[in-house]
């Protein structure tokens, strides 16, 4: 009876720990039981600068299953995605404010900086600043898997900057549209 005993205890502790793991229970199992992001890696991507100054509107983040997504969108006069550029980078590169040099503190242990260019946050070309983008320049990032907070690091001389802070350095990939610039990380 004893070694029943044993052996039904043994079982169910085997079972338990197997669907913990399976299930993404939190933390790390999570992350090592996310399949593979099609068409992700960690090498930094880019697209082609436009002429005409892009103008942010708008900066969200989403997440689903193993996907956390950031959004950049932009308001164009002319027609074509956005120029960007999107790599991971050291601290001591990635968290320094443009222009200024000021170091910043952001939540993570991996830096992916997306960079736009030629790209505000205001409109200058009429008699006076039109703001296009009002939103926080610190986004956390409570219900993301992966990513820890979005901070915007620039917006100086037609070079605007965000950090996208990570708990570690995962695959990630870029998708342009007239409208913005979308960046997953899985």
């Amino acid at each position: 009876m004893r070694a029943l005993r044993a052996t039904w205890v043994v079982t169910i502790g085997a079972a338990l720990v197997v669907a913990g793991a399976g299930c993404g229970g939190g933390g790390d199992h999570a992350a090592s039981a996310c399949r593979p992001l099609p068409g992700a890696a960690t090498a930094a991507r880019s697209g082609p600068h436009p002429a005409q100054t892009m103008l942010l509107t708008d900066v969200r983040i989403g997440s689903h299953d193993c996907v956390d997504r950031v959004e950049f969108a932009f308001r164009k006069t002319e027609p074509g995605p956005p120029g960007f550029d999107v790599a991971y980078m050291p601290a001591d590169q990635a968290l320094v404010e443009d222009g200024s040099g000021a170091p910043i503190t952001v939540d993570g242990t991996a830096y992916l900086v997306v960079r736009f260019e030629p790209a505000a946050t205001a409109d200058l070309s009429g008699d006076r600043l039109v703001r296009t983008y009002t939103g926080p320049r610190r986004l956390p990032a409570a219900d993301a898997k992966f990513v820890r907070e979005i901070v915007k690091s620039g917006d100086f001389e037609a070079v605007l900057t965000w950090v996208i802070a990570v708990s570690e350095q995962r695959p990630f990939r870029t998708t342009a549209s007239d409208s913005g610039l979308v960046v997953e990380i899985g």
